[in-house]
Parts: structure tokens; sequence; C-alpha cells
């Protein structure tokens, strides 16, 4: 589904300069208290598809096509309740704070902004107290309008090539670096393994059969699924041009 029209887009995004620019730890602090707001956003469409396949109201509704019910609700068990390397349960958002932490990364912006959130601030006041860069800030708000106001074939087309069906690739590519020793970054290692497995082996597989049920043989469902496909992985583009941006600034002379 969709792999023609979306396959020169994704070329780009898994040939993206990034994955061959994080050499050093300091490359790969760097990206990762950017990339870290990817982990976090993320959720929001899972919990968005979540309310759109099943029920999460009082009283209860069975849910219409339980299949696609049980598929999102995996997945968010998977992302909001997995297991660390401990086999304690750790959200896939806490495990890359875990990771963060151990290989010196700073996590002040995030822990800023998440902690604004909790104490009732909107995004942008929360995004101006943790000084965070506009580039992220644009990939944030995107995800989270999306997940807020977008047709559920649209939210689906999203989290399927924009994070699920990208991330695997993505990650392989980062495994692949010099930036992320196995030794030295144990905790990132795990988180970037755990989404390898889970993604390719069933996140993914999962979201495309949710997309294919949303869909079925209606065009209009199919071209706004794809259109919004086309804008996820755009916006992980230009979310990757901000932080190799920031990369190669650290290191110009002067």
């Amino acid at each position: 589904m969709f792999v023609d029209e979306l396959k020169a887009l994704q070329a780009e995004l898994t040939a993206h300069p990034i994955y061959d620019a994080v050499e050093t730890m300091d490359d790969l602090h760097r990206f990762m208290q950017i990339h870290v707001f990817a982990v976090w956003d993320f959720m929001s469409l899972a919990k968005r598809l979540q309310n759109f396949l099943t029920c999460v109201q009082v009283p209860w509704i069975p849910p219409e096509d339980e299949a696609s019910a049980r598929l999102i609700n995996d997945i968010v068990l998977n992302e909001e309740s997995d297991v660390d390397r401990d086999g304690s349960p750790a959200s896939h958002l806490t495990l890359y704070l875990k990771g963060m932490r151990e290989v010196g990364a700073p996590t002040r912006m995030f822990d800023t902004f998440l902690c604004c959130l909790k104490q009732g601030e909107g995004i942008d006041e929360s995004f101006e107290a943790a000084c965070v860069p506009r580039y992220a800030r644009e990939f944030v708000h995107s995800n989270l309008t999306l997940a807020q106001r977008g047709s559920r074939e649209e939210v689906a087309g999203n989290f399927l090539f924009g994070r699920e069906d990208s991330i695997p690739k993505m990650f392989r590519r980062l495994l692949a670096t010099r930036g992320i020793p196995a030794e030295e970054a144990p905790g990132m290692v795990y988180y970037l393994e755990r989404h390898i497995e889970l993604d390719s082996e069933q996140h993914g597989p999962a979201a495309i059969n949710i997309l294919k049920r949303m869909i079925g043989d209606d065009h209009d469902r199919y071209t706004k699924a794809l259109e919004s496909a086309r804008q996820a992985i755009r916006a992980r583009i230009r979310l990757w041009d901000g932080i190799l941006s920031d990369i190669r600034s650290a290191v110009e002379p002067g």
C-alpha cells in the first residue's frame, strides 16, 4: 500500500545525512535531546487511533472493528507499558530518557517542557519555558494538530509512514554508525533494538492492517491517507535537517 507513491520520499528519508553525522557522543547528545520530543508526541497519535478504534468511555460500547481494536491496543500496550532491560514496566519514553541519562545526554529541555505541561501550561508556553528550537516545535505542532483534528485515515497514514514504517529503517542506520557504541550506551541500544523488533515484526504489520481496514475500497480515504503519509515523511526530514544543522554548527571552527 502506497509503495510506489512514497518510494522517493522514503528513500530520501533513509538516505538522510543525519545518520552519518552522528559520529561522537556529543553528536548523539544533540540528536537525542531533540529526538525525545518525537518519541513523546508519537503517543498522541497512538492514543488518537485508540480513541477512533476502541471505546474509552463509560458505558462501554463494543468497537465496530474488533480486529483493529486489538491491533491498536497491542501497540499501545507495548509503547506505553513495555519492559526495560531488567523486566520492569516502562514506557518507551521512559526507556529513551533512561538511555539519555546513561550516556550523559542532557534531559533538562524535555524535563522542563513536560513539567510545564503537567502543571497545566499550554504547548507553546511549555516550548518557550524549555527553549525548544523552532524546527522541533514545528514538528510537534504538526503531529499534535493532526492528532486533534485529523480524520482516522489521516492519523493512520501519519502513524504508519511517519513513525511505525520509518522507525526501523532509521534506527538500523543509527545502530550502524560509530555514534552509538553498545558498550557505552547499553540502554539506548536496548531501546533501538526493542523498537526494531516491535516495529518490524509486530507494530509495522499491525499499522498496515489497520490502515487497510480503514480505507477499504474508498478512493477519497486512500487519497487523504496518502497525503498525510507524505506530510509525515516530509516533517521527519525537516526535523532531521534541523538536528543536522545543529550538529554541523557545533563542529564548525570559530
